[in-house]
Parts: structure tokens; sequence; C-alpha cells
């Protein structure tokens, strides 16, 4: 090898390491971008969702029917990934080209819908596996554990066309409601 062809060789190793770093840092901030910290999961959302539109080319349509506030940090968090892993879920397996994510207050209970039209999820034996493990892969797996941690549940209804998973958690009182948006119980 001439110095010549090494000096190209390193020039060509260094752009791959520039671009596989930022392509992590890409990574790390899908997974949790600061906006979700510093602003919430209903202003997370609508950033999330945008990004999601343009690398997918699936139309998302997110709905918050009123007012919800800020969250405790790992709901936040939770009903991220469920949105997160939901919309991927969409876009590898459902072959729908729209979805709509829905986030609402229904009494103490806070409900989040991710719902498409594509072909479904087939129906499974979830006798076969513990849990239906096997049947249902990882992520969903991972969303009902997410949610059962915080005394929630996941529901996917699926016919023969669409699908729509359904996240229900319990929300907390008012007081804690405020301490984890940042609020002085007194002002």
């Amino acid at each position: 090898m001439t110095t010549s062809e090494g000096k190209d060789t390193l020039a060509e190793c260094q752009a791959l390491c520039e671009q596989s770093l930022q392509e992590i840092r890409t990574l790390s901030y899908l997974l949790h971008p600061p906006m979700l910290d510093q602003a919430g999961l209903v202003s997370a959302l609508p950033w999330y969702i945008d990004g999601f539109v343009r690398r997918s080319g699936i139309d998302v349509a997110l709905v918050v029917t009123q007012e919800i506030g800020r969250l405790p940090r790992e709901m936040e968090t939770d009903l991220f990934r469920v949105v997160q892993e939901g919309l991927a879920n969409i876009r590898r397996h459902s072959g729908s080209r729209t979805a709509t994510v829905r986030l609402e207050k229904q009494g103490a209970v806070l409900v989040l819908q991710i719902a498409d039209q594509g072909r479904g999820i087939p129906e499974r034996d979830e006798t076969a596996a513990p849990n239906g493990v096997e049947s249902l892969g990882v992520g969903i797996v991972g969303m009902r554990h997410r949610l059962r941690q915080l005394g929630g549940q996941l529901k996917i209804d699926s016919g023969g066309q669409g699908t729509i998973v359904t996240a229900t958690l319990p929300l907390p009182a008012e007081e804690p409601l405020r301490r984890a948006a940042g609020q002085d119980a007194n002002e």
C-alpha cells in the first residue's frame, strides 16, 4: 500500500466514523428528545410525528381532545415510547398509508390510541406461548410491560382491516401533576 492509498483509506475511515457518530446522535435524540423532559408529552408528540411523517411517508393525524397538562416524567416517557413503537409497527407491518394518534382524558384515566387502516394483525393463539410472547414480538410485549408498571394496560383490536392499539393509564392526583410540571403548589 502506498502512502497515498493509506491516506485515502484513513480519510474514508474518518468519514465513516463521523457518519456513524452523527447517526448515533440522531438515534439518541429520537429515542429520548430533550423536548419531552422540557415541554412534556403533548408538546413532544407533534415534533416526533412530523419527523415520522417525513421519514416514512405515512400521513399521521394527532388528536388531543382537551388540555392534558404535564404528567409525571415516567408516564410521559412510557407513553412516548408506546407512540414510537406503535408507529414503527405501522411502518413495518401494516401497509397503511395513514394513521391517527389520539390522546384524551376519560375521567381519572388517560387514553392513548394509535389506529391504522392497514392489513391488521393476524389472529394468534395466545395459549401457544406464555403471555403470547412468541406471536406478538418484543415491541408489543414491551409496551404492555411499561404500562403495567404504571398500573395501566394495553389493548389491541385488529379485525381483517386496520388495528387500534389502546393504552390506558390511571391519572395521578392533581398535586403530583403540579410537582411533575415543576410548579409550586403555593402558586
